[in-house]
């Protein structure tokens, strides 16, 4: 469920079921031309559509952060770990899972308040979307699971 579908006076009777958020990252640098923009914006409603479909009524698709960069502190990531904090603290939220189209290597991110950091890459989006869809039913499983981890690994 997006954000957007969520009335105020609905929210206190939805709010017991969806206990997850999902924060996508896009990752742009500003650098981009807008056909890479869309592309990248285009990978990530993939990489999103392998969790909102099957997981609706579960989870809440907040909007995303598209541009990576430091926070006013000089921090890395300071304000995505700083997002997920107040999505727990504030809006209520148990779990909060960073999604995003970009490898490790491609997008180097690190929140510590996020429960999990979901990664899908552009070649397991194109050549294995039965495969990224099976991963990421099995980590939201897990991180589901009364005695499960935090993970960020993934």
């Amino acid at each position: 469920m997006k954000f957007s579908d969520i009335q105020e006076s609905g929210w206190a009777e939805l709010r017991p079921y969806l206990d997850t958020c999902l924060l996508p990252v896009t990752g742009l640098s500003g650098a981009e031309a807008p056909w890479e923009a869309t592309q990248e914006l285009e990978r990530l409603r993939d990489a999103l559509d392998l969790l909102e479909i099957p997981f609706k009524g579960r989870i809440v698709t907040y909007p995303a952060m598209h541009f990576a960069g430091t926070s006013n502190d000089g921090e890395p990531w300071g304000l995505l770990d700083d997002v997920c904090l107040k999505l727990k603290t504030e809006a209520g939220f148990r779990h909060v899972v960073i999604v995003t189209a970009k490898t490790e290597q491609e997008l180097p991110l690190t929140a510590a308040n996020a429960d999990l950091i979901l990664r899908f890459g552009a070649a397991e989006l194109k050549d294995s979307p039965d495969g990224a869809k099976r991963r990421a039913a099995g980590e939201m499983a897990l991180l589901w699971q009364p005695q499960a981890a935090i993970r960020t690994d993934v």
